[in-house]
């Protein structure tokens, strides 16, 4: 557990494929950039990441901007949004594949395809799903480039 502002958040120990939740998106970028985030990674706001205040670190979703209808894949490294009823932070990446950048903020629905404890899973999962900057996974023998992840599923 930890509190933001007076305001006490738990994180999920593990959360189901399948997972649904609707709300607000907000992004962020430049002001974080190159800061070190919740997973102990630094903040790349042109990767596809996000922050979200309680579902595990590596979670994967699928976001869809409810206004117009475009998604976008993200994996979880970071914690917030910690303004008022905002349930996702996207990096500016996936805010721009949104198209919410403008609007700042737009009603969304996250969806949980891939669950944090099994890679194995991710990759089955993200084997098809087009993006122009897919999630960066995390893994030690594989950091170096910055679309690593669609490398992991090839293998």
């Amino acid at each position: 557990m930890y509190v933001i502002n007076g305001k006490s958040y738990q994180p999920m120990k593990t959360v189901k494929v399948g997972y649904k939740q609707k709300g607000v998106a907000s992004w962020y970028g430049p002001g974080f950039h190159g800061k070190k985030t919740a997973s102990g990674e630094i903040y790349d706001m042109n990767t596809m990441t996000a922050a979200h205040s309680e579902l595990p670190l590596n979670t994967v979703l699928r976001v869809t901007n409810l206004s117009n209808k475009k998604e976008v894949i993200v994996r979880i490294n970071d914690r917030g949004p910690f303004i008022g009823a905002r349930v996702i932070d996207m990096s500016l990446a996936g805010a721009k594949e949104l198209g919410m950048i403008s609007p700042g903020t737009v009603p969304v629905r996250l969806e949980v395809i891939a669950n944090p404890t099994n890679l194995a899973m991710a990759k089955k999962t993200l084997r098809d799903i087009p993006s122009s900057k897919p999630p960066i996974f995390p893994n030690p023998h594989y950091t170096a480039n910055p679309r690593g992840f669609l490398a992991l599923l090839k293998n």
